[in-house]
């Protein structure tokens, strides 16, 4: 799992390794500071746990256990006090084939302040040398940035140390190290371009609609999408929605090349009418707080575009809210490229049914220079409260640490995070740990949180899984080791399990009744667990019987989970939470076990529509949980809306977007691009994910009247990718066919809502 190789100590460093002779380093851009190179230390220099052969630094065996006789690096005086960033790049050439770098590797710099700066998952193995990439690609892209990036923070950096883990003991050989420092505060953050407050001429030209799983490039002026799609018809927008249910459409705006552009654009949606009943915000409970529901069921977003390297196309992925103090709006259009706007309609569960019309306008100053119709069919049912899958997404610390809060005003951040998950048809996963901590299982803050009082209208909530508690809590997120309670032995005993597993049933109880409490054991043991599977089982047969026996003794349903299959939870008995196929669910169900699945598309540059799949994917497997690892995987130093590619591990693997779908409201680091919002700013893939479940909420209600049907529609839609219990994924329906599907369904429902009517 991607999560499983992003744990980490927030950083004050950028990493580049190259496992080989070459380097790619700018010297007009980087302070670069031999520590060893053909076969000599530079002076000062000394070695603990490692000598100089030849040409080489040989360490004494490393690791097993973790840490083991670090290899360390002393005689250090590198003074970054006075550095806008504390951006350092290690360079660390080691030698050898794969069998002889380590799978888990970190490194621990010191410096002259209290703060030492962790880097973890350091890739000594990252790179293929027949790869055309070899040895310059991480120095592209290296996303492991500071949490404190003033360099006033550390002071000098006065020696770092290498340290390896499990499976085995191993003897490193380095050829070369040296430290790099970013000179230049612009080079790692540049300057958006500037809109010319001149320009007079420029105009806005041609203007339509698309879908909310469709989209255009910055610069395309020719797309197919203008003519009509599945949203944009003779000129209309027309769009539909269940009561419960939040319905999206963009509106594309040109303007042409070879003129000016144009200063001081918005786009005005004030909602849509149906005789006398209405969908707007004139009853926002709080008009100038975004993450108040209460009487808001519109939002609009400012799309913004990012680019892939070696690429001239920029397409949209942030959507950043208009009430954004940067990148909201008003906004500057430049000549030759596109705009899109998403609007976002929350249709309330008292909604009447039937036909709303309302505009779309679009305004330079304060002139309407276009203006689009729109329609909203509310159907005549509603998505239930109680969502029919648990589908969140878990939020590592990423997002939220870039606010640079602490205290009460955290907690109000991570209850506005969790609104807007819930809000949106995803949920904020729970997890407790990896460690259980006194901490964490005694306050009453934190645990409040988890309540259903968070999603209430006195908590400015109003949407789907209204005043419910969260439905699952995890404790050992990822896995806290094999003796999370901290009991007598190797793995604790059975009074440690059924004392910790007790005190967390309490709070359960207490906070959040009726929520599944699940023992995250690990994740993905088949390469994870040291000794392999043999000794995983071992394990799971030795400390699961205590989970049993506690369930049996407090007639509790603690489940545990494990990041595998049905064939290993088979040799597992005390396992209770896994994956399996469609045609193996029964078996499964048969023991009250979950069928739990994870991830799906989400690199950047995808499809619009990629991520939509998964909800069909989780009809299709017949799954009862389906979560992502992560939904803001980025640093806080990390220039998150400027560079894609913010994920890179151990083993060399470099990617855009990965484990990112929501966005820092606030960014207390690189404040140019800082929206200034107490939340977070989502993606076009994090909605695509949100609509696939909510097409899965109308494939269940479908399948109440016509399950043979419903079958034929996910099969037909997802032909190459899902056959009903048999997974395979090569290909992403496109928004047309999800369009027709939807339709196929909301016949199903309305024709049998219609027939017990009149019976």
């Amino acid at each position: 799992m991607m999560g499983s190789k992003m744990r980490v100590f927030f950083t004050a460093v950028v990493v580049t390794i190259l496992s080989g002779m070459g380097f790619c380093a700018d010297p007009a851009n980087q302070q670069v500071i031999d520590i060893f190179g053909d076969g000599k230390l530079s002076p000062g220099i000394t070695l603990e746990n490692a000598r100089v052969e030849g040409k080489e630094i040989v360490t004494v065996p490393m690791g097993k256990p973790w840490g083991n006789s670090a290899f360390t690096v002393k005689g250090l005086d590198i003074d970054i006090a006075q550095l806008d960033l504390a951006q350092i790049h290690f360079r660390l050439v080691a030698e050898g084939n794969q069998n002889q770098k380590p799978n888990y590797a970190e490194v621990h710099v010191d410096t002259t302040s209290k703060r030492r700066l962790y880097i973890e998952w350091f890739p000594f193995r990252a790179y293929d040398p027949k790869s055309p990439h070899y040895m310059t690609k991480s120095c592209d892209y290296s996303p492991i940035y500071g949490s404190n990036p003033k360099g006033k923070d550390y002071g000098k950096i006065t020696g770092f140390r290498v340290l390896i883990g499990p499976p085995k003991a191993m003897v490193m050989r380095f050829s070369a190290i040296q430290i790099l420092i970013d000179k230049s505060f612009a080079d790692r953050y540049p300057d958006d371009p500037k809109p010319d407050p001149n320009w007079k001429t420029g105009k806005i030209d041609n203007v339509y609609a698309i879908s909310g799983s469709q989209r255009v490039d910055q610069g395309d002026f020719e797309s197919p999408l203008a003519k009509g799609n599945s949203v944009w018809k003779d000129g209309i927008i027309k769009i539909s929605g269940a009561r419960n249910e939040i319905v999206p459409f963009q509106v594309v705006m040109e303007v042409p090349a070879g003129g000016d552009g144009v200063n001081d654009v918005n786009v005005r949606y004030a909602g849509v009418k149906n005789g006398s009943d209405s969908i707007d915000n004139s009853h926002a409970a709080d008009p100038k707080d975004i993450y108040n529901y209460v009487g808001r069921p519109i939002q609009l977003y400012r799309a913004r575009y990012i680019s892939l390297a070696n690429s001239d196309k920029y397409f949209p992925e942030m959507l950043i809210p208009f009430e954004a103090q940067w990148g909201g709006t008003p906004f500057s259009i430049f000549p030759g490229k596109t705009q899109s706007v998403w609007v976002d309609t929350y249709i309330s569960k008292d909604a009447k049914a039937g036909l709303y019309t309302g505009t779309v306008d679009i305004l330079v100053g304060k002139k309407v220079v276009k203006s689009l119709p729109v329609e909203l069919t509310v159907h005549d049912f509603e998505l239930p409260n109680k969502p029919s899958i648990i589908a969140p997404m878990w939020c590592g610390d990423g997002a939220i640490a870039k606010h640079r809060v602490e205290g009460d005003a955290r907690k109000k951040l991570e209850a506005n995070y969790r609104r807007f998950m819930r809000r949106n048809y995803t949920g904020y996963l729970d997890g407790i740990g990896p460690v259980v901590s006194d901490k964490e299982m005694n306050d009453p803050a934190v645990w409040r949180l988890r309540s259903g009082n968070t999603y209430t209208r006195e908590e400015g909530y109003e949407g789907t899984g209204y005043g419910l508690p969260t439905p699952m809590i995890f404790f050992t997120m990822y896995g806290g080791g094999v003796n999370p309670f901290d009991g007598p032995g190797e793995y604790g005993d059975e009074k440690s399990w059924h004392e910790g597993l007790l005190r967390l049933k309490t709070l359960v109880d207490k906070y959040a009744p009726g929520a599944t409490i699940a023992w995250y054991a690990w994740d993905e043991p088949s390469h994870s667990f040291v000794g392999g599977m043999d000794a995983f089982t071992k394990w799971m047969n030795t400390v699961g019987p205590h989970v049993d026996s506690f369930n049996k003794k407090y007639d509790a349903d603690v489940k545990v989970y494990v990041t595998t299959d049905i064939n290993t939870a088979r040799n597992v008995p005390s396992l209770s939470i896994y994956s399996a196929n469609a045609d193996q669910v029964d078996e499964m169900h048969q023991k009250g076990h979950i069928n739990a699945h994870y991830n799906g598309p989400q690199q950047l540059g995808l499809a619009a529509a990629a991520n939509r799949i998964v909800g069909w994917q989780a009809y299709a497997r017949k799954a009862d949980f389906w979560w992502f690892w992560e939904a803001c995987s980025y640093r806080p130093g990390f220039d998150v809306y400027q560079d894609p590619y913010n994920f890179s591990n151990q083993y060399g693997e470099i990617r855009a977007g990965l484990g990112s779908f929501v966005y820092p409201g606030t960014d207390g680091y690189i404040a140019k691009r800082s929206p200034g919002l107490n939340g977070p700013v989502p993606g076009i893939r994090f909605f695509n994910w949100r609509q696939g479940f909510i097409d899965y909420e109308y494939l269940i209600l479908a399948a109440e009247k016509n399950p043979s049907t419903v079958n034929t529609i996910v099969t037909e839609l997802l032909p190459q990718s899902e056959p009903i219990g048999k997974p395979r994924l090569s290909g992403f329906p496109r928004d047309e066919q999800y369009a027709a599907a939807r339709d196929a369904l909301v016949k199903i429902i309305q024709k049998n809502a219609a027939r017990a009517t009149n019976d």
